[in-house]
């Protein structure tokens, strides 16, 4: 019964801080005296930079704009004034602010000069897309709590602070991020009446609707107090032993309350309960109907730690000898920034008891409690801590941070979105699930490895396909591969024709090549196809299979910096599914997506077959760049100098590895050339249909050593760490090479022929789609460059009209991307699952078998799908800017910092302005600053004070 009524997922055990809108680095700029200051909040240790300014002409003065909604200063005749806020599920009081006619609160802020800058991301938001006017929502804030319902959201295009706006039971309003949102209600404010009315959907919000929060927090702090018991039981009864697990909040109330559908004021006394028993529980970060059940045995040793602590027990001054010995030791020792970084076990000091780990988890524990949660350790810990006098700061966070890496637990450099809840990384003792995973799949590649590939020389009589696939459970155990090649009837031997991959050196694995194929017709005429092949690990892997259900778990591979975390075995893809391995020997298997297309980029023919590639050229982006047209880029000559000039770098150039590129004939050059001006052709049409890109660079760093280091958990002595990794920054170059553009357009074509080809059959796949809009297209239509690249003057613009991009299983028209019949991803089974199970899909469909997903398969798996396709690249984006910085951060102490300068390219209120910093590919928001959409800003770094934190 209880299993219909909750809803949990086990999950792998990654306790994170909140994962944010916004990525990792949060910092400011401030002017004084025409110099700027630089510091990190909340995810760093408190740094200072100094920025100059150069002489720049004005070329307007910020707007002025009346009456609006901005952060104030807490006045002395105000302090009197109270506002109603939720925290820990008690009514507490709070002073509030100034108000405008609509009554305004915002956090108290000190009076700042100009200007000050938050270094940030113009990415996919992910709650404000949750969020709805009419939302009763609790915001958690500074450690205060508020409640009341949304009036206005961050993305309206009427926001001039782009921030949700909340009213709240005194009918002030709070301006707060979507981040700061802990709890919803949807519609709250539409679906109540109030004064013996009820609002139309859509309209304004009243002034005084305020109340609805109040009249619902009172009811939920009833419920609270009359469930107490039946609360307290919510956690011994679903918790695990090990593992953590997830929890809704509308489940864990429909047992409390035992109703099916719980009311409103249920739902929010289940939500205080949660948020105040944080030993217990955790706020999900990205989730806000979620929570995170702490395993037992995590609770029991926070709960026994905690009373060792109170009690003053011996242990307590064991551990502070200790580490107060191991930290003086590190402190001393050379650190050898200017080597490689190396490590050795620190045998000559104290080892770490498992008391000892009980304390150090504990300081875990506290760093991965989300930011809007409530750990309650910080005291505790102090503690501990503030009595060795080793840190001048109070203890927080940051503290807590170097705390473990001064004791050799964390190296000096520690990436801390490797601990991330929603990526699931494997490897670094936060789910004991996910490294018996890892181990798992390590053996079945090996086995397959060790097996007798399939000969691909000659035909093989084997049983008919239809009888093995498709529905494999019922031939095939989960750690079973294919004993052939079901598809060895329908497969085309491409024989000698030239097929050519384009990637960059450092590729880890190549998925993707292209043909050019010209066949006469029976008229005499010469009709051109082109092919685009695809590595299929489906030859091996059914779907049953654990590496399958291992794939479909981690949605796809994560790329860091520092190291890969593959979806399946790495050296599995490496040594039989990516191309060119063994290709001359016995050939890559692959898929392939065929078309032809006309002269205004209609599809006249295409095709897709399970095939065989022989003659694999493998190139690079830069050397095929060299005899390929640039005439499409003409006009970017000046952005593309100054993308190609970028490479920063310390201590030293990164070496790529051995290049493999040897040098076209004549007639590979000319197909390269020949496939070329069918993507353009192709391109050209998707930007007369809606495509389009930004011209924003951004920056990517590599590393080396590659892959780094992985620190290792629990442990027994201290780790001294040792020298420092190389990083490098590049600019991305995909809108200023002809050769990344080129492939870019076929991989696109055939996600476009995957998704016709489904469409006509019938066959359920996981599409993208999005709604066309007319007034973008008026302002594409303006351009009238082949490569539609939206200028940085019209970019917010576009954005705000340009609806998100939707995950379903329902076939649409793509209007970003250009396409009208329908579009899927295909072309990367080896890093991303959602093409991995088109390629099942249509397998079955051309071996006339039983499909492996039904829709309705598809369709409960896509929330799930998507939701970590979010989260993986959220993390990646802040990973590769935690980089950026380290590397800013060396240059600045060695005084080989290039010069800042800034594009504007968002213009917020108060004159607050978001640039890019055009030579690392990062953003930032500046306070109080001059100039217009699309002016540079030089800017001059000159000083630096500051400690480098994950």
């Amino acid at each position: 019964m209880y299993d219909k009524m909750l809803s949990i997922t086990k999950e792998t055990f990654k306790l994170t801080q909140r994962q944010r809108t916004n990525p990792v680095f949060i910092s400011s700029f401030i002017r004084e005296n025409y110099h700027f200051k630089i510091w990190s909040s909340s995810r760093f240790p408190y740094k200072k930079y100094h920025w100059k300014t150069k002489s720049v002409p004005e070329t307007s003065k910020p707007k002025k704009i009346s009456r609006q909604k901005v952060p104030l200063k807490v006045t002395k005749e105000e302090k009197s004034k109270d506002v109603q806020i939720l925290k820990s599920s008690e009514v507490s009081k709070h002073k509030i602010v100034k108000r405008f006619q609509k009554k305004e609160l915002t956090q108290s802020t000190p009076d700042i000069k100009e200007p000050e800058i938050e270094l940030s991301d113009i990415v996919e938001l992910s709650k404000s897309t949750q969020l709805q006017v009419g939302d009763f929502v609790d915001v958690r804030r500074n450690g205060r709590g508020y409640i009341g319902i949304i009036t206005k959201l961050s993305n309206d295009p009427t926001s001039t602070t782009y921030k949700n706006e909340i009213l709240l039971p005194n009918n002030h309003l709070l301006l707060t991020r979507s981040d700061d949102i802990v709890f919803k209600i949807t519609g709250y404010a539409y679906n109540k009446e109030f004064n013996n009315s009820k609002l139309v959907l859509g309209s304004p919000i009243p002034e005084n609707y305020g109340k609805l929060a109040s009249d619902l927090n009172k009811s939920a702090q009833i419920l609270l107090h009359s469930k107490t018991l039946a609360f307290r039981q919510l956690h011994s009864q679903f918790a695990d032993e090990l593992e953590n697990r997830k929890i809704s909040i509308k489940s864990a109330a429909r047992h409390v309350f035992q109703n099916g559908n719980p009311t409103e004021a249920q739902l929010l006394s289940t939500h205080m309960f949660l948020f105040k028993e944080n030993i217990y529980f955790m706020a999900d970060p990205m989730q806000i109907e979620t929570y995170i059940l702490r395993s037992k045995r995590s609770v029991n040793a926070i709960i026994k730690t905690l009373e060792w602590i109170r009690l003053r027990d011996q242990r307590v001054s064991d551990f502070q000898e200790k580490v107060t010995k191991i930290i003086q030791y590190i402190r001393s020792i050379d650190k050898k920034i200017s080597e490689p970084p190396s490590f050795t076990k620190g045998e000559t000091l104290p080892e770490f008891t498992s008391d000892d780990q009980m304390f150090i988890n504990l300081v875990k524990t506290f760093v991965f409690t989300p930011k809007n949660s409530q750990s309650g350790l910080e005291a505790h810990l102090s503690a501990i801590l503030k009595p060795l006098k080793l840190y001048e700061r109070d203890f927080d966070r940051e503290c807590a941070i170097q705390f473990l890496k001064e004791i050799g637990i964390w190296a000096p450099w520690e990436n801390l979105a490797v601990y991330e809840e929603t990526t699931k990384l494997s490897g670094h003792g936060i789910s004991k699930e996910a490294d018996k995973d890892q181990e798992e799949i390590i053996n079945l590649a090996t086995n397959l490895l060790d097996s007798q590939p399939f000969d691909t020389s000659k035909n093989v009589t084997s049983t008919p396909a239809s009888s093995i696939l498709i529905k494999t459970e019922e031939f095939l155990g989960e750690n079973d591969f294919y004993p052939h090649d079901i598809c060895e009837d329908i497969r085309h031997d491409f024989g000698d024709l030239p097929v050519y991959t384009i990637d960059d050196p450092t590729a880890h694995e190549l998925d993707d090549g292209i043909s050019i194929e010209r066949v006469n017709n029976s008229s005499g005429t010469e009709s051109v196809w082109v092919h685009i092949h695809v590595a299929d690990p489906s030859t091996y892997i059914h779907p049953g299979h654990k590496l399958a259900k291992v794939a479909h778990s981690r949605v796809q591979t994560v790329y860091f910096p520092e190291r890969n975390y593959s979806m399946l075995p790495s050296y599995l893809s490496k040594k039989m599914f990516s191309l060119g391995v063994d290709g001359k020997t016995r050939g890559n298997y692959v898929i392939t997506f065929s078309l032809r297309i006309g002269d205004d980029a209609s599809l006249l023919e295409y095709k897709i077959r399970p095939s065989i590639i022989r003659n694999i050229k493998i190139l690079y982006y830069d050397d095929v760049d060299k005899f390929l047209s640039w005439d499409s880029f003409s006009k970017f000559k000046k952005e593309i100098d100054f993308v190609y000039k970028q490479i920063h770098y310390h201590p030293h150039k990164i070496s790529l590895p051995n290049n493999e590129y040897k040098p076209l004939p004549l007639s590979g050059q000319q197909d390269l050339k020949d496939l070329q001006k069918i993507a353009n052709i192709h391109l050209k049409n998707r930007g007369q249909k809606g495509s389009f890109n930004l011209s924003l660079t951004q920056g990517n760093a590599a590393l080396s050593p590659f892959p780094l280091y992985k620190t290792q958990p629990d442990t027994q002595y201290p780790i001294i760490f040792t020298g420092l990794p190389t990083i490098q920054v590049n600019l991305d170059k995909f809108n200023y090479s002809p050769a990344r553009m080129m492939v870019a357009e076929f991989m696109i074509m055939a996600g476009r022929v995957a998704s016709i080809f489904c469409s006509e059959r019938k066959i359920p796949i996981i599409f993208r789609t999005q709604p066309k809009n007319d007034e973008v297209l008026s302002i594409l239509s303006n351009i009238d460059e082949d490569i539609k690249v939206v200028p940085i003057t019209t970019m917010l613009k576009i954005r705000s009209l340009v609806q998100p991009t939707k995950t379903t299983v329902e076939p649409g028209p793509h209007f970003s991307m250009g396409i009208t019949e329908g579009y899927s991803k295909v072309t990367s089974p080896l890093r991303r699952y959602s093409d991995l199970v088109v390629h099942w899909q249509i397998k079955a469909s051309l071996l006339n078998g039983r499909l492996p997903f039904s829709k309705d398969e598809l369709v409960n798996n896509i929330p799930y799908i998507t939701y970590f396709e979010k989260e993986i690249r959220r993390s990646q984006t802040k990973s590769n800017k935690f980089w950026i910085l380290n590397l800013i951060d060396r240059l600045k102490a060695n005084g080989n910092l290039p010069e800042i300068t800034g594009t504007i390219i968002e213009e917020f209120d108060k004159g607050d302005r978001t640039a890019l910093i055009r030579e690392f590919g990062i953003q930032g928001k500046v306070i109080k600053s001059t100039g217009q959409i699309g002016d540079i800003i030089n800017l001059k770094h000159i000083m630096a004070n500051f400690q480098r934190l994950s």
